[in-house]
């Protein structure tokens, strides 16, 4: 009974999400839509999966490449939801640093997939949910010398995707009381949040350009100390989330989420003959309060897929 309120908490705080989590991009093959399927309209779309010590469960709502993602973890003294909004924001195209073309994922018309399970060795680990361009996307040009605005033609497919770890781990911070006092526990397991990208048809414009993808991620965390009646909500003052893969990079900057960011600098080009070749790639990001914006450079071909499978 419990679990079973913990989970309704959950949801109603993964709908009015705000905060931060770092961004992981994962190896992975083109990505399809999840069983085949789409919805439309604005139906709630809910699934959950049970995980040692914890829920995960993803939310979707409308027609818009945003999923809200939250873990629920319990232990023999704490519950505790951690909700996360993660979006699709867009495509820019730029020359070094200036912005030659920009398209805003939000003003498209985009379909979606149910929920689809990732399993390793058998056992659920995590959701994804696959979103698929279904009209002309409008890409604006700064300088009508640089290209025509109006609507395009692009493919896209997006496949947004959460991934429970339990080598990972999350430290809570909570007042707690009166008087305040302070709290700090280990949450077991964590969570990695991952995007699975492919995008071609993207109109030619000046040699040298460069497609920059954006993401944005944000977090809330809740949390309830003790057991029984004797349950009290705490007030969640700090949260560090860690995610990472091979080789992390670990950032810190005072906010108040502290973490560890990670990608893989590698993206996939169609070639001349037909073929995929491997590419270089970049990760930027910006913290700016509480939201990281996230965006991966890739080189400008007529299609790309990011990530690159590894090789």
């Amino acid at each position: 009974m419990e679990v079973k309120k913990a989970l309704l908490l959950a949801v109603l705080v993964a709908l009015s999400a705000t905060g931060v989590l770092a961004y992981v991009a994962l190896a992975s093959q083109s990505p399809s839509p999840a069983n085949g399927q789409s919805t439309t309209g604005d139906e709630v779309l809910i699934e959950s999966i049970q995980l040692p010590d914890a829920v995960l469960m993803g939310i979707h709502k409308g027609q818009k490449p945003i999923v809200a993602y939250t873990l629920v973890a319990y232990g023999p003294r704490h519950t505790t939801a951690l909700a996360y909004a993660f979006a699709f924001m867009g495509i820019a195209e730029v020359s070094n640093r200036s912005l030659v073309a920009k398209a805003n994922a939000m003003n498209a018309t985009w379909s979606n997939s149910d929920f689809k399970v990732i399993r390793h060795d058998g056992r659920p680990v995590g959701l994804a949910m696959a979103f698929r361009l279904s009209g002309p996307l409008y890409i604006e040009y700064k300088d009508p010398s640089l290209g025509q605005s109006g609507y395009y033609e692009v493919n896209m497919t997006l496949v947004l995707m959460a991934v429970y770890h339990p080598g990972l781990k999350e430290t809570v911070f909570a007042t707690c009381g009166q008087n305040s006092s302070l709290v700090v526990y280990h949450v077991k397991g964590g969570l990695v949040l991952a995007a699975g990208f492919r995008l071609s048809g993207w109109p030619s414009g000046p040699s040298g350009t460069r497609l920059l993808v954006a993401f944005t991620i944000r977090l809330r965390a809740a949390s309830w100390l003790g057991e029984g009646a004797d349950r009290e909500k705490a007030d969640v003052r700090w949260v560090m989330p860690f995610c990472g893969s091979t080789r992390p990079r670990v950032v810190v900057h005072r906010a108040l989420i502290r973490g560890t960011f990670a990608f893989l600098p590698r993206a996939a080009v169609r070639n001349s003959t037909g073929g995929w070749e491997p590419a270089r790639a970049a990760c930027i990001y910006v913290v700016k309060g509480f939201t990281l914006r996230l965006a991966i450079v890739v080189p400008k071909a007529d299609a790309v897929a990011w990530p690159a499978v590894r090789h």
